[in-house]
């Protein structure tokens, strides 16, 4: 192992008496996840597949994920996690703005997507040779790990870079709260295109620690995990906790935290949530900032109800006189990829503009005072209004409209719409149904309002806040 790489998410990767995975009734050990993944890699490198390439993985099934991870990982290359609820024209545009020339996938794929000027390769397709796995090539801490993508306010995905030490000194910032030894165990709650999903992945890898892999992520199996499996730490958004405490279920005492974030989480949801037993943290960050930047727990909130709490270590906040919160951190992305313009907007003398607008009490304790603008999170999915609101237009019979965030105790947020229509007998119905050919599920509106006019100022933007109050 190169001497400069003391820590790196192959520290266990020979290891044959460490769990490393838990799903159903079975275990795989590090030594045989690494040797599987390293065997994948080969067949992967027989596709054309090399160092800096930027490869998507549309992978539903959560250790194929894994496995493909570290595959192209010890090849160099860098993961695209997206998200498998995406349609076809949707990934499309994606590969398609960034120039991807490869996508990873064990979902079926339309034929039209087999069209495309990309290489789909089919894992249950990839010929896995079972030989004894010679090397593993470890990645270097500044080469880049993984491509997230978050919303934007153009409606184009953004895709945040992160490196290898940007998502370990996220993990060391971390670990104030953690402070896990070997054989602790995560259940992998999110999905792993997610930002706190992927990092579940990583802070296992990192520690030497389990991770446990629910038949799903819908709330009985994660329930059924969390009480056959008793993890130590999980992670969860707001919707997930809720419907988990409304069903009564209850933690083992092997639970040491769970991190509750996401977007906006009810004080009382994390008051009941402890006292069921789930030691919550109620944590605030983002894709950029490669997860959680500060955190409070239960017991806190009491005396500092609405607060996302302090700064963890290596994490500075600054307000600007607009109350924008702007964070240093050693954990912040390097760039979006292929976007120097958003990247220097965002990125300026080391702080990250957050766009959130909030304040630091005397304590030190974080308040958000409002989510940026130009995102919904909706149930721990990122949505952009305008991606809706040009789907919505592109609907005959639908003049204008305007999409925005209504505050829900279950999704954090949900999303609403108000539209004005030229054909009186455009209804709701037929607006989901043709919605549901443009636009994954969770990016439809719940609420629709029809208005005569929507309020624009004299330069023909959209008054959003004057909307927002409408409704």
């Amino acid at each position: 192992m190169d001497s400069n790489i003391k820590n790196n998410f192959f520290n266990f990767s020979n290891s044959k008496d460490l769990t490393a995975i838990i799903k159903s009734d079975t275990t795989i050990s590090y030594q045989d996840l690494f040797t599987t993944a390293i065997q994948i890699a080969d067949s992967l490198s027989g596709k054309g597949i090399k160092k800096n390439n930027y490869v998507p993985l549309l992978i539903e099934d959560q250790l194929k994920l894994i496995e493909t991870v570290i595959a192209l990982w010890s090849l160099g290359a860098v993961p695209v996690p997206l998200n498998t609820k995406l349609l076809d024209d949707e990934i499309y545009t994606i590969i398609d703005d960034y120039n991807f020339k490869f996508l990873i996938t064990d979902k079926a794929l339309s034929p039209n997507l087999h069209k495309k000027d990309f290489e789909i390769i089919e894992l249950s397709k990839i010929a896995i040779i079972d030989s004894e796995v010679k090397s593993i090539s470890f990645p270097a801490l500044d080469n880049e790990a993984v491509v997230i993508f978050t919303s934007g306010s153009t409606g184009k995905a953004k895709a945040v870079v992160h490196t290898f030490i940007s998502l370990i000194n996220s993990i060391e910032n971390g670990n104030q709260i953690f402070n896990h030894p070997e054989k602790d165990s995560w259940l992998a709650s999110l999905p792993f295109y997610h930002i706190g999903g992927f990092q579940i992945l990583c802070r296992s890898l990192f520690s030497g620690c389990s991770i446990i892999l629910p038949q799903s992520l819908q709330t009985e199996d994660l329930a059924e995990s969390i009480m056959g499996f008793n993890p130590t730490h999980l992670s969860l958004v707001s919707t997930q906790l809720e419907r988990l405490v409304y069903q009564k279920v209850k933690p083992s005492e092997s639970l040491k935290v769970s991190l509750i974030g996401g977007g906006f989480v009810d004080d009382e949801l994390m008051y009941e949530a402890d006292e069921l037993g789930w030691k919550p943290i109620r944590v605030y960050g983002s894709s950029e900032t490669a997860s959680f930047v500060t955190a409070i727990s239960a017991k806190e909130i009491k005396t500092k109800p609405q607060s996302v709490g302090k700064a963890l270590k290596n994490v500075e906040i600054k307000i600007s006189d607009d109350s924008e919160i702007q964070i240093k951190s050693n954990s912040l992305f390097k760039k979006y990829l292929d976007d120097d313009k958003e990247t220097s907007s965002n990125l300026i003398n080391g702080f990250y503009h957050t766009g959130d607008l909030g304040f630091v009490d005397d304590d030190g304790y974080l308040f958000i005072e409002a989510r940026r603008t130009d995102l919904i999170v909706t149930g721990g999915e990122n949505v952009s209004p305008i991606e809706v609101e040009k789907a919505l237009l592109q609907i005959p019979g639908i003049q204008d409209a305007c999409v925005f965030a209504k505050p829900s105790k279950t999704w954090g947020q949900i999303i609403a719409c108000a539209i004005v229509v030229e054909n009186a007998s455009l209804n709701e119905k037929m607006i989901r149904e043709n919605l549901k050919q443009k636009l994954t599920g969770y990016k439809i509106p719940k609420q629709f309002f029809f208005v005569d006019k929507l309020p624009r100022t004299s330069l023909g933007k959209l008054e959003r806040d004057k909307i927002r109050k409408m409704f």
